[in-house]
């Protein structure tokens, strides 16, 4: 299992027709142990120094295509593979998905008609034109995106990856219903556990029972001594102004919404979430088979960095 980060400085020239986003290597697990928070990974392609919570919360944010499903779905494989034109060629996963997995095909170097089908939780066919290439080689990269112990996942993680649905089809609205959705079962799930080993059941459900805002008061008061508003102002307005607000004018007054105010969204639910646990970042790791140990096994943006492993 790894993490895909994002440089937070991604926009700069230093980046410019590179790598924005990456897979953690082995050695970068290591290194960052519990401390999700210190600035311990170094960007593989300006140097630039930052945290785990950083490098999540800049990717979970993006509107990079590449890396979206990489929130839908928690598990992925990939590689390549030479194909022979007008010949079908099958590809076998390293262990079944659960669900039956999104697969995307890229042509490297030579262009060819190429399309997946007979997709199954164990395997998937890649059919190719003849176009006049009959018989010629082709080489492909294919990455297959789906979902493993999902039972395992918690409901507030789930309706995140709804979201990203949402946010491949532009749907900004649903998308952003989806979000503040999951920080209201977050913070359910969060102070159900918590305040259960200090209060008796009764008082805990009573506090369940209340509106979001008045759980994030009361709750936290009852768990931390203080309103989350007072333990995380900043976060915490961010979240009331690009989330909150939003998906209440969206569901009683049905504004539209654009994609800048959707990506806002995006991070100040993950900001809010992660500060209030950090161990929440353990549920956004992915499941990469034969994860490198120096090294992404893959990287998202204009250019491929080649692992040193």
């Amino acid at each position: 299992m790894t993490w895909i980060v994002m440089c937070p400085r991604w926009q700069s020239q230093d980046h410019e027709n590179k790598a924005h986003a990456w897979s953690l290597s082995q050695n970068d697990i290591t290194k960052i142990g519990s401390q999700y928070v210190d600035s311990l990974i170094e960007c593989i392609v300006c140097g630039n120094k930052f945290s785990l919570q950083q490098g999540v919360k800049e990717a979970f944010s993006s509107d990079n295509n590449f890396i979206i499903h990489e929130f839908q779905f928690n598990a992925r494989e990939h590689g390549k593979v030479e194909i022979v034109v007008g010949q079908l060629e099958t590809i076998k996963f390293s262990e079944p998905f659960e669900d039956t997995p999104k697969i995307y095909l890229t042509p490297f170097l030579k262009p060819v008609a190429a399309v997946s089908g007979h997709v199954t939780r164990t395997q998937f066919s890649i059919f190719s034109s003849d176009s006049g290439m009959k018989g010629e080689k082709r080489e492909l990269g294919w990455a297959a995106f789906g979902n493993r112990k999902y039972a395992a996942v918690p409901l507030w993680r789930k309706l995140l990856a709804s979201s990203k649905e949402h946010q491949l089809r532009a749907d900004y609205r649903l998308e952003i219903v989806d979000l503040e959705s999951a920080f209201e079962v977050f913070i359910g799930e969060y102070l159900g556990k918590n305040l259960k080993t200090k209060f008796m059941e009764e008082l805990v459900s009573w506090i369940l029972k209340h509106s979001i805002e008045e759980q994030l008061s009361v709750g936290f008061i009852a768990l931390k001594g203080k309103p989350l508003h007072k333990l995380e102002p900043k976060a915490y307005g961010r979240w009331q102004k690009r989330v909150k607000e939003p998906r209440d004018h969206i569901v009683h007054r049905g504004i539209s919404v654009t994609g800048d105010q959707a990506r806002e969204a995006r991070g100040a639910t993950f900001n809010l979430m992660s500060l209030i646990d950090t161990a929440t970042i353990d549920n956004f790791r992915i499941q990469i088979p034969k994860l490198r140990l120096d090294g992404p096994n893959f990287t998202a943006g204009a250019a491929t960095v080649k692992s040193t492993n």
